[in-house]
């Protein structure tokens, strides 16, 4: 037994050499992680390239353009003699409105600009809003009436039961909302 352990033994490595392997592995990582980063790069450079392509695919013609260009300064020609025809109309209707004289309005009516109107009721639109955040956001913590009572008849000077009992004189729909209320409270403290 003793011969076979002494021919498995490691071989004696020195120093040197086992620092020039350490060195070696390092160094090839190094250059494992460059080649990986050098082919990262050059695929973001061919999709780059592939968009511009198909970017420039995309485009219209130069003669389409060209085409519009000159379309373009046409139409401003036309729209100045437009514009001057409907200066003489625009004219020819503030003559008529002035012969007509101003129209009366029936009853008590109130005039408000716009504006004015849109101003006060984004102002009330805000106030709601307020209010309802200081009501009901978080942090309120608001109950409903049942729960509200349930808890004074358990902690005020009348101590008694804190369940809604169901009195047979109520309605169907009142009391199967008394009876889920019961068995809510039920629940909620445990008690069966």
């Amino acid at each position: 037994m003793s011969d076979l352990s002494d021919d498995e033994a490691p071989e004696e490595v020195t120093f040197i050499d086992s620092k020039a392997t350490a060195l070696k592995s390092v160094k090839d990582a190094r250059d494992s992680v460059k080649r990986g980063k050098e082919l990262l790069k050059e695929k973001r450079r061919k999709r780059q390239l592939l968009f511009q392509e198909q970017k420039k695919s995309r485009l219209l013609p130069e003669t389409l353009l060209k085409e519009f260009e000159t379309v373009a300064q046409k139409e401003p020609q036309v729209a100045e003699q437009k514009g001057k025809q409907q200066e003489s109309k625009a004219e020819k209707v503030k003559k008529k409105k002035k012969k007509k004289g101003p129209k009366r309005l029936q009853g008590n009516c109130k005039v408000m600009r716009v504006k004015d109107s849109s101003a006060d009721t984004s102002m009330q639109k805000s106030a709601m809003d307020f209010i309802k955040e200081r009501l009901y956001g978080p942090g309120s913590q608001r109950t409903t009436n049942a729960e509200l009572l349930s808890l004074q008849k358990k902690r005020g000077p009348n101590q008694g039961a804190a369940v809604q009992f169901v009195d047979k004189k109520l309605g169907a729909e009142q009391k199967a909302k008394a009876i889920k209320c019961n068995e809510r409270f039920i629940h909620r403290q445990k008690l069966l």
